[in-house]
């Protein structure tokens, strides 16, 4: 009887000890959001820092410190050159456009009785996406959120073999070689998934800006960069993105839309069926569905962050998880 009580109270500890960590999780979103990317960088740069980091100069090894600045430094000098390059035409094309979205009034017709205001649904998407959005630029355009992210992902990588090596250390010694190895694959899978989705993101978006050319739109740039950055989050994030063409391009005609709704269409169904398997491969064979979850979980949890990040931890999950389980077989 002393022993149902005791386990009883056991039990009912672990669980509040569970609520308790969820709640904690739940209130600190943002923050362990920005951890997780942090993160996730780290692991996408991990080959690329080891490479640096048997290289000589002066026939003296360059050393892995030395390698993390090398490769953070090259990355915010691309970062740098691209937004030198592209910062003021996006700039001066935004500003049109969002000039253009306010000062359109009319009211299109397409027979009987169907109309719509153009500012109306602008002014209704605002409003019930106010949370996406006020997240959104939190983090994308809060300086203090970015450099936490770098600061946090440097420091993460300088210290990456000792990190590892001490989460290696708290399972048994039998366990350890497994977890050595399955540290492999998710560096390998996060290293590809990274560097393929910066190749689909840059993809989609100059197929975006052709297929905008072609058909007429204006703002071709601004609304392909849309659509390439919002690549990254996948299956809404291109749906997002055609909306945004479609209602840009409706402001000239009707059937520019219908035609912008069909290029984007064209374009997914290429990034499906083509892009996807070759640049992705196995990495990416994940269920729409359990991708759709995922999102949803990510995005509700985490906002703007969350969906990002859903499918690398989704991929990785998938890799710890097989991992379990091929241990078990």
């Amino acid at each position: 009887m002393d022993k149902n009580i005791v386990v009883s109270l056991k039990t009912i500890t672990q669980a509040m000890l569970i609520a308790l960590g969820l709640y904690i999780i739940y209130k600190l979103g943002n923050i362990i959001g920005l951890i997780v990317i942090s993160l996730l960088i780290t692991i996408s740069l991990e080959h690329t820092i080891q490479y640096f980091s048997v290289q000589h100069v002066f026939k003296r090894q360059i050393g892995r410190s030395m390698a993390v600045l090398i490769t953070y430094l090259i990355i915010f000098l691309v970062g740098s050159l691209a937004i030198t390059i592209g910062l003021d035409p996006v700039i001066t094309q935004s500003q049109k456009l969002i000039q253009t979205l306010l000062n359109n009034q009319e009211i299109f017709t397409f027979g009987g009785n169907i109309q719509f205001s153009l500012s109306e649904i602008v002014t209704s998407f605002l409003a019930t996406s106010g949370g996406v959005l006020t997240a959104t630029k939190s983090i994308l355009n809060n300086v203090t959120a970015l450099i936490s992210i770098l600061i946090m992902a440097i420091y993460m990588s300088i210290d990456w073999i000792n990190i590892k090596s001490k989460f290696v250390l708290l399972f048994k010694e039998k366990d350890r070689k497994k977890v050595e190895e399955t540290f492999i694959v998710v560096e390998n899978n996060t290293g590809v998934w990274l560097k393929g989705q910066l190749f689909l993101m840059f993809v989609i978006g100059l197929l975006s800006y052709v297929g905008l050319k072609i058909v007429g739109v204006q703002f071709a740039l601004p609304l392909a960069i849309i659509s390439g950055l919002f690549e990254i989050v996948p299956i809404i994030g291109p749906i997002f993105s055609a909306i945004v063409a479609a209602l840009v391009a409706v402001v000239d005609s009707p059937v520019k839309a219908l035609l912008i709704i069909l290029v984007f269409g064209l374009i997914q169904n290429v990034e499906g069926n083509l892009l996807v398997p070759k640049v992705m491969g196995k990495v990416s064979g994940m269920s729409p569905l359990i991708i759709l979850i995922g999102l949803l979980i990510g995005s509700n949890l985490f906002g703007i962050v969350g969906a990002i990040v859903a499918v690398p931890v989704l991929m990785i999950g998938s890799v710890i998880v097989k991992s379990i389980l091929d241990d078990k077989g």
